[in-house]
């Protein structure tokens, strides 16, 4: 007899990481590799990542040593990986990089396969996807002052917070 499980499906995901600003430039790479292993050992197919780059954190972070002393960081090295993978595996993938001694941080989120990510580029993105400005008749002058028709054809660019609203109601987060 066979075993279905309902859970048991594929489901994109996306795992966002902070690498220890401690951890040396040369070897941020090695870090990022590994967290790939895990997700391509548990069976696994990375959709998407993006390489860990320097950044300055929020707010500075306090992380507790085997050693019990506190180290603090200012700055790490944030990248992610999109994948698919069965839903009954996730969990150990999330576990296994949160074992990490590198990773600071890490957030796991439930998405979609398509590119969701806009990122620094999203007002450029906007602007040249938003609808231009047409008209259908030439402008009525008043006054000496040029004035649009009535059917004038006229669409507002999204906001950045419109399609970052967007976005988060397509993603969830994993628990």
């Amino acid at each position: 007899m066979e075993d279905t499980n309902k859970d048991d499906r594929l489901a994109v995901y996306e795992i966002g990481y902070l690498v220890a600003g401690s951890v040396a430039e040369e070897k941020v790479s090695e870090e990022a590799e590994k967290v790939k292993g895990i997700i391509t050992n548990a069976g696994s197919s990375i959709i998407v990542d993006e390489a860990p780059h320097l950044e300055n954190l929020a707010y500075t972070m306090r992380v507790k040593m085997v050693s019990g002393s506190y180290e603090k960081y200012d700055k790490a090295y944030f990248g992610w990986v999109k994948f698919e993978v069965s839903s009954s595996i996730v969990e150990s993938i999330k576990k296994s990089v949160e074992l990490m001694p590198t990773i600071l941080r890490m957030i796991l989120l439930s998405t979609t396969k398509e590119n969701t990510y806009l990122g620094k580029r999203a007002s450029q993105i906007a602007d040249a996807a938003a609808p231009k400005r047409t008209v259908d008749a030439a402008p009525i002058v008043v006054a000496g002052v040029g004035a649009l028709p009535d059917n004038t054809k006229d669409a507002a660019p999204a906001t950045i917070e419109e399609m970052d609203k967007s976005i988060d109601d397509m993603v969830k987060e994993v628990k």
